[in-house]
């Protein structure tokens, strides 16, 4: 599970992106019942690096769980503190991340963190209004690729928009 955190966790902090808030699709936000679910919660509530309400983190395993095989579930939670790059398919990578940002207000978790790291609330705020939805998911899609499937092209793209957004709301 770390992998899916840090992923999103990076993109956050390199592209200062935001989507348009979380939960677009009504995600369940009551705590799982399932025993395998509270194990995979209990996997996203120990990573401090990424912390989500208990809102969020219900959300996200209720929507991995019913998005994911079993087997996959066994998987994450055999190698919790794996690359998970190395133990699913980037398919299946996907399909997490997009839990996340169904369930996750990305922007206000970038905003806050922004913030946190010395950036005033006008420059966050234009960052996090800077870049849609669409835009994040293209990103979190590549950034869920292993490195041999990467499109460049994309990640020049990527790349371009970040310093084009850093210009635009004046970072440093």
């Amino acid at each position: 599970m770390k992998k899916h955190m840090l992923v999103l966790t990076i993109a956050l902090a390199l592209v200062g992106t935001a989507c348009g808030g979380g939960d677009s699709d009504g995600g369940n936000k009551a705590a799982p019942s399932d025993p395998k679910a509270q194990e995979l919660l209990a996997v996203i509530e120990a990573d401090d690096e990424f912390p989500l309400t208990d809102a969020e983190a219900n959300c996200t395993v209720n929507r991995l769980v019913n998005d994911l095989d079993g087997s996959t579930i066994d998987t994450i939670l055999a190698n919790p503190d794996s690359d998970l790059a190395d133990v699913i398919s980037p398919e299946e990578n996907l399909v997490a991340v997009n839990a996340l940002l169904d369930c996750v207000d990305i922007e206000q978790m970038m905003i806050t963190g922004m913030m946190e790291d010395g950036a005033d609330r006008e420059t966050a705020e234009c960052v996090a209004a800077s870049l849609g939805e669409d835009e994040l998911r293209t990103f979190m899609e590549a950034a869920t690729l292993p490195e041999d499937q990467i499109d460049e092209a994309l990640a020049f793209e990527i790349v371009g928009k970040m310093f084009e957004i850093a210009v635009e709301c004046g970072l440093e």
